[in-house]
């Protein structure tokens, strides 16, 4: 069998054949260098930020509180992993992480506002905050930019290695060769010997040997990293690859096939000397998250002050419609699984709960729920309240005390949470709401099924813009009490 040429450049011309020959290998093989040339471009924005708003009316914001800002900005950034760019890093992806930290920022500018207001003037603390985010985003798309340049003319490359030949092998192969700006060059391909050598989606001169012969090919040619990428191969037989890898120094990827995708979250972490992949269905954005518990805690707080006297007026109006107690409570399962008292103004007779059976034929709704138009259990001023949900405000009760969030799944029962198909019960995932997707989207008038659907699109495309366009969409469907019952 022929032996591959060793990595080349776009000439052909064999060159880095041993280690240590790159003169660019300082920078390849520190990427220390690369974090201090980001968090360098960081402080610049900031202090570009900084000089140019001081030129506005409003005020010049204290050289301590920029500084704090510029310390927040680092941990935040060291502490998530934001402070590299990483080389398969999308443009997306890159948007998002600026945004995440230009937030971060404009946090602890807020806070320093709160408490020092005569370090920050409003003005001039928004200028700051505008300008920030333009340079930020500038220098991060700027450093991208040249780095890709630089990756394209041959420099600053990373060889991989991959473990496999067959198909996955092959579109791993395509996507790197497509994206020469992520400065990955592939030397070969190692055989597992799990499939018969007519199965190799990969023409033989590409392939360097077999998985034992690993140490062999790292000796003769450079080899940066090694990416696995064989579902056939055994878990022991990976296992013993990755052990070499890591004798020989080599960063080490693992393509998991075998683990269905895609998920929101991926953590890697150690315990007892021991790999632990950690994989999350849901969001794992813990500063919108938090943000979203401080507006639930805000929100919820300032709505039940400014809305006491009409709950007086409603409580008066239950207790003397019908006899009864003025508020209903009910056992709801919340945040995976956890069970919770609900809290409604009273909307229908006191023995409803006892008429479910005799009624069950009347449901108008598929699933484990019960729902029906006409509902004659429902009370005059249930009716009423019930069609402009009036009867749901005590539940901002809920969301104070974190039971439930503004925004979220709606909480169902225990009973009907039982009769969930697997795929439905991860809506459970996300605190409940007081309002959804099904809320305003035509409640009632939307099947179950559908109904569940809605609420995994929103856990999988959860964001605060989505809390917040729901919530301003929540307003006109409560007025016009779009399929309420």
């Amino acid at each position: 069998m022929k032996r591959p040429s060793d990595p080349t450049t776009s000439t052909g011309k064999a060159r880095h054949t041993w280690r240590g020959e790159n003169p660019l290998s300082v920078f390849r093989g520190n990427p220390a260098m690369a974090t201090a040339v980001v968090t360098t471009g960081d402080l610049l924005a900031i202090l570009f930020a900084w000089l140019a708003s001081r030129a506005e009316l409003g005020g010049r914001i204290s050289p301590l509180a920029v500084g704090i800002v510029a310390i927040v900005h680092q941990l935040v950034l060291s502490g998530t992993g934001l402070h590299t760019q990483l080389r398969m890093v999308s443009a997306a992806s890159l948007f998002r992480r600026v945004v995440g930290s230009w937030l971060h920022t404009v946090l602890a500018l807020g806070v320093i506002a709160l408490l020092k207001p005569d370090w920050t003037p409003p003005a001039a603390a928004l200028d700051f905050a505008i300008l920030f985010f333009f340079a930020l985003l500038f220098v991060r798309f700027a450093t991208m930019l040249l780095r890709h340049g630089v990756r394209r003319h041959g420099r600053n490359l990373r060889y991989v290695l991959i473990a496999g030949t067959g198909e996955m092998a092959a579109q791993i192969d395509g996507v790197v060769t497509a994206n020469p700006g992520w400065g990955l060059r592939v030397v070969g391909f190692l055989d597992s010997g799990c499939r018969p050598a007519a199965d190799a989606a990969l023409p033989e001169d590409r392939i360097c040997g077999s998985f034992a012969d690993l140490e062999r090919v790292v000796r003769e040619r450079v080899v940066d990293e090694v990416m696995i990428a064989d579902p056939e191969a055994s878990m022991g037989v990976v296992g013993a690859l990755v052990a070499i890898s890591r004798t020989l120094g080599l960063r080490t990827h693992i393509v998991a096939s075998f683990l269905p995708g895609p998920w929101l979250g991926v953590d890697v972490q150690q315990i007892l000397d021991n790999i632990l992949l950690s994989l999350t269905p849901y969001s794992r954005d813990l500063f919108g998250l938090s943000l979203k518990r401080l507006v639930d805690l805000v929100g919820s707080a300032c709505a039940l002050i400014v809305l006491s006297p009409l709950f007086l007026i409603l409580a008066v109006l239950v207790k003397l419609d019908s006899r009864g107690p003025v508020f209903f409570r009910e056992r709801r399962v919340g945040l995976n699984g956890r069970v919770f008292v609900l809290r409604k103004f009273r909307s229908m007779c006191r023995d409803a709960a006892a008429q479910v059976e005799a009624l069950s034929p009347r449901n108008e709704m598929d699933g484990p729920v019960f729902k029906m138009r006409d509902d004659p259990r429902v009370t005059r001023v249930g009716r009423w309240l019930r069609r402009f949900s009036l009867d749901e405000i005590p539940q901002l009760w809920n969301v104070l005390k974190g039971d439930m969030s503004l925004v979220g799944p709606r909480p169902l029962r225990p009973h009907e949470i039982a009769g969930h198909l697997a795929w439905q019960r991860r809506r459970l995932s996300m605190r409940p709401g007081l309002t959804c997707l099904w809320q305003v989207s035509g409640r009632n008038l939307i099947g179950f099924e559908q109904w569940m659907r809605l609420d995994l699109q929103y856990i999988d495309s959860w964001s605060m813009g989505l809390d917040l366009r729901i919530l301003a969409q929540t307003l006109p469907a409560v007025i016009l009490g779009r399929g309420a019952s």
